[in-house]
């Protein structure tokens, strides 16, 4: 009987699995910290934010007035400063409902039609309600409500 003594290959085979081992070990856990970092930051940095809209003194009774708000994003590692228009309509005494003047088509920027009191769209001839409901057209929702609350005498709107 032949009894293999250790070689310098069979060492050498071990040696080189513990540092692959080793690497491997450490890749994983650089890569669970990072994403492990990333979604707590993802998580962790959302506030509500409220922005002015609006003075309730100024808001007609039951009349949708068009409001443009500017609204600083992140992107990336850049702010952008977007604007966004949405129509603020007083129901009440101190109740404002605020919808988003964006289409659910197609993304056009509705317009308040008095003489119809509508919401019409210019592209593809979306037709909504004062309270945004769909009355006529292809747009497959309702305008977006956006959150809203009365401050005093300030009306301001969720970012």
């Amino acid at each position: 009987m032949l009894v293999e003594e250790p070689t310098s290959d069979s060492s050498r085979r071990r040696f080189l699995g513990s540092v692959t081992r080793g690497i491997l070990g450490a890749i994983s856990s650089i890569l669970a910290v990072l994403g492990g970092g990333a979604a707590l930051s993802s998580t962790g940095r959302q506030q509500e934010a409220w922005l002015a809209a609006s003075a309730l003194s100024d808001l007609p009774d039951n009349e949708p007035t068009p409001v443009t708000l500017s609204v600083m994003k992140v992107d990336g590692f850049r702010e952008v400063l977007q604007r966004r228009t949405i129509f603020l309509v007083k129901t009440g005494a101190s109740e404002v409902i605020a919808l988003d003047a964006t289409c659910t088509h197609l993304g056009c920027l509705v317009a308040w039609d008095t003489q119809a009191q509508a919401f019409k769209c210019p592209c593809h001839g979306g037709v909504y309600d004062k309270s945004g409901a769909v009355t006529d057209g292809p747009p497959p929702e309702p305008l977006v409500t956006i959150a809203t609350k009365v401050d005093g005498q300030r009306v301001l709107v969720q970012a």
